[in-house]
C-alpha cells in the first residue's frame, strides 16, 4: 500500500493516523460479520437466523411476531429485552413489541386491607395470602385463544421466576356484538 499523505493535525498522532488508514482498507473487511448489526437491510429470508443469533427464537418472542416489521423490531430490541428479563419492564415492552400495545400489569394480588385503596372487583384476593406472587395483565385489545396461550408461554419467559399468571384480561376492550366476529370458539368472553 502506499503512504497517504495527511494533514500535519493526524500525522503528530499515531491513533489519528492508525484511524485514517483504516479507512483505505474498508472495502477489504469481511462485511458479513457487520451486516447482522443491519436488522432493516437484511432480507426476510435471514430473519430467523437473525433471530437465533439474538436468542429470540420459540417463546422469547419470534413465535408470536406474526409481521416481518414485529419480528424485525423484536430482533432490534433482543439485547435490552435479554438485559432486563425478569423485570415488568421486560414484560411490558415485550407485549408492546408483539403488537398487543400498552399494558397494565397488577401485581401482588392478595394482603391489601379493606381500607379503600382497591376495589372489590374481582380482580384482587381476600384472604388468601399465598396469592401474593401472582399478577394480571391488562391488555388493552382484545386477543384470540391462541395468542394468548402464547403469550402466556412468552410470559413465563420474561417475567420474575417467582411470578404466577393469573390472566389476561381485556374485559374494558371486550368483544361487541356487531357481526364482525363469529362466536366460534377463536376469542374468549374478555379474559384468556
Amino acid at each position: 500500500m502506499t503512504k497517504l499523505q495527511y494533514p500535519a493535525i493526524i500525522e503528530t498522532d499515531k491513533k489519528f493516523t492508525a484511524l485514517a488508514d483504516l479507512g483505505k482498507r474498508l472495502n477489504s473487511l469481511d462485511k458479513a460479520q457487520i451486516m447482522t448489526s443491519f436488522v432493516d437491510l437484511v432480507p426476510a429470508e435471514f430473519l430467523p437466523l437473525l433471530a437465533e443469533k439474538w436468542s429470540v427464537t420459540g417463546y422469547d418472542g419470534w413465535l408470536l411476531a406474526e409481521s416481518e416489521d414485529a419480528k424485525r423490531k423484536l430482533i432490534k430490541r433482543a439485547v435490552e429485552l435479554h438485559r432486563h428479563k425478569g423485570t415488568p419492564w421486560a414484560m411490558r415492552e415485550i407485549i408492546r413489541q408483539l403488537g398487543f400495545g400498552e399494558v397494565e400489569i397488577i401485581e401482588g394480588l392478595s394482603g391489601y386491607r379493606r381500607d379503600g385503596t382497591i376495589r372489590r372487583d374481582g380482580k384482587f384476593y381476600h384472604g388468601q395470602p399465598e396469592k401474593w406472587a401472582h399478577y394480571r395483565i391488562i391488555l388493552s385489545q382484545p386477543i384470540t385463544n391462541e395468542q394468548a396461550s402464547f403469550l402466556r408461554k412468552t410470559l413465563q419467559v420474561f417475567a420474575p421466576a417467582r411470578c404466577v399468571l393469573e390472566s389476561l384480561d381485556y374485559q374494558s376492550v371486550a368483544l361487541r356484538r356487531n357481526g364482525k366476529f363469529k362466536r366460534n370458539g377463536q376469542f374468549a368472553r374478555g379474559t384468556a
